[in-house]
């Protein structure tokens, strides 16, 4: 992947943090699979996201967090160790005044090879989902749930596999069906941690709704879709089928 994406998060953090100045200064899993997203927004709610694998206890998740100057935890909301299902929290000031935050851990478990991860309204991909899983989201648009929506660069979809796969096919689509014009990384890992790139989608490459097929590395056991770098497009992930 990009590393001016990582370099831009990081900026992102650090601004938002300095502006809003409610809610988490860090958020720390160790053993996780990606950095922390941390996304302190002033009018909608606020966002902590990671990827853990299948050693991890989910159910008693050692995790390591620091407050903002001036912040405390609601007791109303108050934070445990049990990350089976998305936790929401509310962050309160001195000034009376408060911030509810969403805290989202993804357990991801290799799921069973033919795999086959399809969103829609009878599955959709929100926050109400019971970890494990095989798939995880970093980042994307959980308001749009029949499919994996990607808005802003730097964030991704995660999914794992049991065993050798030869392909993984999925549906890419530009939203309004025009030309793409960003950068599209698909990615593999052994282990989760150390990603290859797979393929690069560069402007041009796909228009409107395609469905997209890649051969996969015999050693691989994980893989991503990053959006590297956008210009304006939203773009959506779904029928995702390795095999």
């Amino acid at each position: 992947m990009n590393r001016r994406i990582f370099t831009a998060i990081v900026s992102v953090l650090f601004f938002s943090n300095g502006l809003y100045a409610q809610g988490f200064s860090s958020f720390k899993v160790e053993g996780s699979l990606t950095q922390t997203l941390l996304k302190n927004r002033t009018k909608s709610a606020s966002i902590i996201e990671t990827i853990v694998d299948a050693s991890a206890d989910i159910k008693s998740l050692p995790v390591k967090y620091k407050l903002l100057s001036g912040c405390v935890i609601s007791e109303e909301t108050p934070l445990n160790n049990d990350y089976t299902k998305v936790k929401h929290v509310t962050v309160n000031k001195k000034d009376g005044s408060s911030k509810d935050w969403s805290i989202i851990v993804h357990q991801l478990v290799p799921g069973k090879l033919p795999l086959q991860i399809v969103f829609s309204k009878t599955n959709p991909c929100d926050l109400d989902f019971t970890n494990p899983k095989p798939w995880a989201g970093y980042g994307i648009d959980y308001s749009k749930p029949t499919v994996v929506r990607m808005g802003n660069d730097g964030i991704g979809f995660f999914a794992a596999y049991d065993g050798v796969a030869k392909e993984a096919s999925f549906e890419f689509t530009v939203v309004g069906g025009a030309v793409f014009n960003g950068e599209f990384d698909v990615e593999t890992s052994i282990h989760g941690k150390k990603w290859k790139n797979l393929k690069t989608y560069k402007e041009g490459d796909v228009t409107g709704t395609e469905i997209l097929t890649l051969s996969l590395p015999s050693e691989a056991r994980y893989i991503r879709w990053i959006y590297a770098l956008r210009d304006k497009q939203n773009v959506n992930l779904n029928n995702i089928y390795i095999k």
